[in-house]
């Protein structure tokens, strides 16, 4: 695989957001990078994996370019870096784990790398990103068309050549039109900045039970619902007046809330939560577009009260702060930081506020896709994928992130903690304790019986 010297992609400017990741990387040492791994049956040679490299690049130029300062703000520049985004390990090794923990350094290397692990009749496709160049919501519609196109070059080979060249986005869209930029929208979006500011200097809410509060390698823990416990959590979901969403981010509040107890710090029961919300709109849902379109909405709830109360109290401050378009407070009071000189967005943009001050992070992907079957059709069968993981990133004071996928066919709840925080059987035991909550009925007639 060689670097693409001729057609270098047009240099992208970092929005303040994507910026962020860059500076908080740096001042903290914690990672701030997205990763899945997804185990394969099948023969995946060293070419398929390059042409899926291309093809990606050539869909997204941003994925293979590295980070250049510039008089003001940051930029991806240069050549697609191929070689330097594809990785083939040593056949049978655990080095997805290592790896996974190892930094992305953007100005040094490509921010989006793959690494094949080959194990008898099959491998471990292991993909990762730093979160400078893409969401959750991206990595996933990435991690995504990476399998599919890896899964064409099993296929019809004409259908492989098509999908190798596809049509770049060579305009990002404007998520934030100038109508955003309103005066009642902007007095809503200081408001809310100035409540964040407040909240984050009475710290008001518990943190999570941790043996120490320093950087260090993360590790995740998973567990699966079929399709038939998902429509029983919808129904218990429905029972208290809530969606999915709510109910499993009330079930994650209780089981920190637990687990404090179980380590001897129940003392304070205010748990808050840091949820992320995608600012991609519905016209713009097809677009392939990368970088950072989510903002944060900080959530709060006794977690000692019923898991239907606190689910309903979720509800109603995310429904009252997107009335108020509080969402739009960090892009829109942001936006102007991607001009300032790079030293200076540096110092400024690392503060308690802008790091969150939240207990821990909630974050719900519903891909919509039956990704499996898909990927075995495109393949002819030739291909099957089986055990998906996710990391998401640990900021440095909440020590574990919860995140849930929501598959057609299953849904997915992976724990991401540092293991310098929590020992793997507090992992465990905080695991235990959320599955517990979600089909908690108990719980729920207690709430039910309350609010009659």
């Amino acid at each position: 695989m060689t670097r693409d010297s001729t057609n270098a992609p047009t240099p992208h400017r970092l929005s303040a957001t994507d910026a962020f990741f860059v500076a908080y990387q740096e001042a903290s040492c914690v990672l701030m990078q997205l990763g899945g791994e997804t185990d394969i049956e099948g023969d995946v040679s060293r070419d398929d994996l390059e042409t899926m490299i291309r093809s990606l690049v050539m869909r997204w130029p941003r994925l293979g370019q590295t980070l250049r300062k510039g008089f003001v703000g940051l930029k991806w520049f240069g050549d697609c870096r191929h070689e330097d985004m594809l990785k083939i390990g040593k056949a049978e090794s655990s080095e997805p784990g290592r790896w996974h923990n190892t930094a992305i350094d953007p100005f040094r290397e490509p921010p989006f790398q793959a690494l094949w692990v080959p194990r008898i009749g099959g491998g471990t496709l292991a993909l990762r990103a730093h979160h400078s160049v893409m969401d959750g919501e991206s990595f996933f519609q990435v991690g995504i068309e990476a399998l599919r196109f890896l899964a064409l070059c099993k296929g019809d080979k004409t259908d492989a050549d098509a999908s190798s060249s596809p049509k770049a986005d060579p305009k990002p869209a404007r998520f934030f039109p100038r109508k955003e930029f309103t005066f009642k929208r902007i007095r809503s979006a200081s408001r809310y900045a100035r409540w964040l500011g407040s909240e984050a200097r009475a710290q008001r809410s518990t943190r999570l039970a941790m043996d120490a509060c320093s950087p260090g390698d993360t590790d995740s823990l998973v567990r699966t619902i079929d399709s038939h416990g998902f429509v029983q959590l919808r129904q218990l979901a429905a029972e208290a007046g809530v969606m999915p969403t709510a109910w499993c981010a009330a079930a994650w509040m209780r089981a920190i809330h637990l687990l404090n107890t179980a380590q001897g710090q129940a003392g304070n029961p205010l748990v808050s939560l840091e949820i992320p919300v995608s600012l991609r709109r519905a016209k713009n849902a097809g677009l392939d577009t990368v970088g950072n379109f989510i903002s944060p909405l900080v959530v709060f709830s006794d977690a000692t009260k019923p898991i239907g109360q606190i689910a309903l109290s979720i509800k109603q401050q995310l429904s009252s702060a997107m009335r108020s378009h509080a969402h739009l407070s960090m892009p829109l009071l942001s936006a102007p930081g991607k001009f300032l000189p790079w030293g200076l967005f540096r110092r400024v943009a690392v503060s308690p506020k802008t790091t969150g001050f939240a207990t821990s992070h909630f974050t719900w992907f519903e891909p919509g896709t039956h990704l499996a079957a898909e990927v075995s059709q495109l393949s002819e069968g030739r291909l099957r994928i089986f055990n998906e993981r996710i990391y998401t990133p640990v900021c440095l004071h909440m020590g574990a992130a919860l995140a849930v996928v929501a598959f057609p066919e299953r849904v997915q709840f992976f724990l991401t903690y540092r293991q310098n925080a929590l020992l793997s059987h507090s992992a465990e035991a905080l695991m235990s304790f959320f599955m517990t909550e979600l089909e908690s009925r108990e719980e729920l007639q207690n709430f039910k019986t309350a609010t009659r």
